[in-house]
């Protein structure tokens, strides 16, 4: 009985690793897919700074603080939220200059716009309000996922479609997805949200402006790659 017994246990252990080895016949079509995506902006930034100079640091730090003080009501006036104003800077710095000791006092803000229609209009009023520097602008998203998620869906359509070019060429049409890698390997980096320069400046045409600041967020570009591999089966 016992001999039985063992053949049976050494049978079973045997027949596992086979039973396991079951190759999988189901056609595969791998295709890499790439897409572009192509937003406007809807928010920027840009940095503003005073600086005041005095005898005394007490006299040069009460004259920066009154200069940002009526910045800082332009910018809110431009219906910016406290939230979106920033202190990117704030120094008090002795100097000696013809043998004269004096005190230079220097505050710096950054601001998010998040209407980059009114960044003109808030522009200028920050340069007329007495700020010492207004900043070029730099233009981005709320969400900067989503140029990436559009771009990667138009991935996705590219991919199938040279799939489904392929499967037909072989006598085959797709059944499913198997695997779905995003951004696959190092040497993709160029396709991975990449963005254009966005373009900034006085828009063309006839000059109606009256001396008002004119900027342009343009448009970013952002594309993806994946790489799908999808089942496939005969045609007929």
């Amino acid at each position: 009985m016992r001999t039985v017994l063992a053949t049976l246990a050494l049978s079973a252990l045997f027949a596992a690793p086979a039973a396991a080895q079951t190759v999988d016949t189901t056609p595969t079509i791998a295709a890499d897919g790439i897409g572009t995506a192509t937003l406007t902006p809807d928010l920027a930034t840009f940095g503003a700074g005073v600086e005041r100079v005095a005898r005394s640091s007490n006299a040069a730090r009460r004259a920066a603080n009154r200069r940002m003080a009526a910045v800082l009501r332009a910018v809110r006036a431009g219906g910016v939220a406290p939230a979106d104003i920033r202190t990117a800077g704030l120094s008090v710095r002795r100097e000696r200059v013809r043998r004269r000791v004096r005190y230079q006092a220097e505050q710096a803000i950054v601001v998010t716009v998040r209407d980059v229609s009114r960044l003109g209009p808030l522009l200028d009023a920050v340069a007329s309000a007495g700020a010492d520097a207004v900043g070029e602008p730099e233009y981005g998203f709320a969400d900067p996922s989503v140029g990436r998620i559009q771009a990667t869906r138009a991935a996705m359509a590219d991919a199938r479609r040279r799939a489904d070019d392929a499967a037909a060429v072989a006598g085959l049409r797709i059944t499913g997805v198997r695997t779905v890698v995003l951004d696959p390997g190092s040497d993709t980096d160029e396709f991975l949200s990449e963005q254009s320069a966005p373009a900034s400046g006085q828009s063309g045409g006839s000059d109606d402006s009256g001396g008002r600041t004119q900027v342009s967020g343009g448009t970013q570009e952002f594309a993806e790659r994946v790489r799908v591999v999808y089942t496939a089966a005969p045609a007929t």
